[in-house]
């Protein structure tokens, strides 16, 4: 018995599929622009944010002077959107409006966020909302790696690294989720300055920011090579 890779038909015409990949590049291109615009807003209000920092653009009437901002705090999210839009472009078939409804409030919620979960939660230091975002994830970590392994034990041999490899990206992330609420609250209290003064936490809440940076990083790294190559092994088996 050999092992074998399907993807499941979508019962989309080729020609159908073709004129879709159009639109899937057009929201590539500017999802890209768009991302890097925001890094470039942000390199050119630098100084500007370290002397005055950052405004706040969820309150008064909207100013020339704060579009830079803008485009630093928005266009960074709404174009990695616009790139995973663009993913879900490929493939959708007949099922693509419920792939697009399943999509988009996340989308919204994620372009949005820096204005609206501060106005849903408020910008005051409350350690309950942290604790509850941090059982969440927790549980949410619990949940995939129970599943990862069910999916481990259905996958083909192909599939196997790919599996392994997303695995460890998930762990890097909750570790990191982990390390990055120690650092906004007990035991650096880089929300909380004072007390973070009075104990002089600083050289250990940068070495936090720096594993959760290091732990990010490869954290991700593993979940690209996981995505590249199960979709690579997938290419291939199409193709015989």
């Amino acid at each position: 018995m050999t092992d074998s890779i399907t993807a499941p038909s979508n019962g989309a015409d080729p020609s159908k599929r073709a004129r879709r990949l159009g639109p899937g590049r057009s929201l590539w291109s500017v999802g890209l622009v768009l991302v890097a615009v925001a890094l470039g807003a942000g390199r050119a209000i630098e100084d500007r944010l370290r002397a005055t920092g950052m405004p706040d653009l969820g309150s008064g009437t909207p100013q020339l002077a704060d579009l830079a901002p803008l485009l630093f705090a928005f266009a960074f999210p709404l174009g990695l959107a616009l790139c995973a839009a663009a993913a879900l472009r490929q493939g959708s078939g007949p099922n693509g409006a419920a792939a697009w409804l399943r999509f988009a409030p996340v989308a919204i919620i994620v372009v949005l966020a820096p204005v609206l979960v501060p106005s849903l939660l408020g910008r005051e230091m409350i350690s309950f909302h942290f604790g509850i975002g941090g059982i969440v994830i927790t549980i949410s970590a619990l949940v995939c790696f129970w599943a990862m392994g069910r999916l481990r034990a259905a996958a083909t041999r192909a599939l196997l690294p790919a599996v392994d490899l997303a695995l460890a990206g998930l762990l890097c992330l909750v570790a990191a989720a982990w390390n990055l609420c120690g650092s906004a609250a007990m035991p650096s209290f880089l929300l909380m300055p004072d007390r973070m003064e009075a104990l002089g936490t600083l050289p250990f809440a940068i070495g936090q920011m720096k594993a959760v940076l290091a732990l990010l990083t490869l954290g991700w790294v593993l979940l690209m090579c996981a995505a590249a190559l199960a979709a690579l092994r997938i290419s291939r088996q199409q193709a015989n």
